[in-house]
């Protein structure tokens, strides 16, 4: 147990400050950082597919990962260029599977473009928001990784002191009604600091803080679910064990593929990004 404790004490010692440095960073370093996380996310849930049978083509998965974090990077992410990119990607998927010859190939086929759109698609998107802060001097990237660290502290402790009814039992047997709605005061509550202090930036009024606190406080916590829906289905408690007793990369970032995702669709439809 003191193992435990101390190893999700270390994580948090260095991982936080790590993180908010490549935010206040930006640029080049914090989509480095991005692309990492992606790349171990991706490759942690092919791995746990294996473990059902399964054999995903990683190495594709691992490029078009690093070609979607450049693309973002680079603001590159109009609609013609996902739709040739989907194509192509589509393609060499299968006829990558028709030369491997392998058993299942749907499922294989499946498995390995749904981490592609799954994973960097959606978290990638937090390259190209903190691109976007840098461009209208705004803090928004910050405000996200804070109000998602909130609403998960806030649906734990809270959640585990008074929560009795579950909320989703069959994919997470501990979180409960209470938990899920402090972690939604959580995030607002983040968001409304932020609003308060002049520190988000000029673009927001408190309409998108409301907002913005909802995507984070429900569907924060629905990529919680999503994430633990697809490691129930594999028979496993963890992604992996890069963070010890916090589990895998995948693990740690799971409320963010959702948060991060819904907040650029949201800045790109209503602020224009």
């Amino acid at each position: 147990m003191k193992d435990t404790l101390l190893n999700r004490l270390l994580v948090n010692v260095l991982g936080i400050p790590g993180i908010l440095l490549l935010i206040w960073l930006g640029d080049i370093y914090f989509a480095v950082f991005i692309i990492l996380v992606t790349l171990i996310a991706i490759w942690e849930y092919y791995s746990i597919n294996e473990l059902k049978g399964a054999k995903p083509v990683k190495w594709i998965g691992m490029l078009a990962t690093i070609l979607i974090g450049i693309l973002y990077y680079q603001g590159a992410m109009q609609i013609q260029t996902i739709t040739s990119g989907i194509i192509i990607l589509v393609i060499v998927v299968m006829l990558v599977e028709m030369y491997r010859g392998l058993p299942d190939p749907t499922k294989t086929i499946a498995i390995t473009l749904f981490g592609i759109f799954y994973i960097p698609f959606l978290l990638g998107t937090l390259i190209a928001l903190r691109n976007w802060d840098s461009e209208v001097g705004t803090h928004l990237t910050l405000a996200v990784f804070v109000s998602v660290w909130v609403c998960d502290s806030f649906a734990y402790l809270f959640g585990k002191k008074w929560g009795k009814s579950k909320m989703l039992e069959r994919v997470s047997p501990n979180k409960t009604v209470v938990g899920c709605i402090s972690g939604v005061f959580g995030a607002l509550l983040v968001y409304s600091i932020f609003q308060l202090t002049g520190y988000l930036g000029m673009p927001f009024d408190w309409l998108d803080i409301v907002i913005l606190a909802l995507i984070t406080g429900i569907f924060g916590q629905a990529g919680d679910f999503a994430e633990s829906m697809i490691k129930r289905d594999m028979g496993v408690k963890d992604s992996g064990t890069m963070l010890q007793a916090h589990g895998g990369v995948f693990d740690r970032f799971d409320s963010l593929f959702f948060t991060g995702s819904l907040t650029y669709v949201y800045v790109y439809l209503v602020l224009g990004i």
